[in-house]
């Protein structure tokens, strides 16, 4: 028997089947969150965007259309969601500048992780040069080598002409690829060292 669809699941869900939902949340919530984390940078606004998603698919889904493009309904309203909340920070970062940061307003700063292995001081690095690259370019990179949608998806998701995409993500890998070049010289350099 072939898996239920994310079409059929909405159509049920829509006839009462609350576990429909339920298994639409299970298939998509990685990619909701993920997609969040990297849009945000915080794992705590990642997961009100999480809630806020499947919740806003509850109360909207009698408006979606079926038409096979469930994941990149969802993923556009991810993205606004997130957008939505960078536009607020920037506003509020505007508005502490011009009257001063009050002690209690200020973001509770997250412990630094411990660095255990390399693989995880190399996956901050990674992290962090994809958190450096320009916003529309985070995102495409985010959606075609973390979600792995297509072109045409993530041209969906970002509302914007497919090749407008593909140059995107062209940028964000060259990006990439000279903000990740220490990291791929290391092993060379320890090397000389011990000659």
């Amino acid at each position: 028997m072939e898996p239920l669809s994310d079409d059929d699941l909405v159509r049920m869900y829509r006839q009462g089947d609350a576990e429909a939902f339920d298994t639409l949340f299970d298939r998509h919530y990685g990619s909701v969150y993920g997609f969040a984390r990297t849009m945000l940078r915080e794992p705590a606004a990642a997961e009100e965007v999480l809630q806020e998603t499947f919740l806003s698919v509850a109360r909207t889904a009698s408006r979606y259309t079926p038409r096979g493009r469930f994941r990149s309904w969802l993923m556009r309203i991810v993205r606004n969601r997130c957008l939505n909340r960078i536009e607020a920070r920037r506003r509020r970062r505007a508005a502490l500048a011009v009257s001063g940061p009050d002690v209690a307003d200020l973001p509770a700063r997250e412990p630094a992780p411990v660095r255990r292995a390399q693989s995880h001081e190399q996956q901050a690095l990674i992290r962090a040069a994809v958190a450096d690259l320009p916003d529309r370019q985070r995102e495409a990179i985010a959606l075609y080598a973390f979600e792995q949608m297509s072109y045409r998806e993530i041209a969906e998701v970002l509302q914007m002409p497919i090749n407008t995409v593909k140059t995107l993500i062209h940028r964000a890998r060259a990006n990439l690829a000279r903000a990740l070049e220490p990291l791929t010289q290391e092993p060379h350099r320890e090397l000389r060292r011990d000659l």
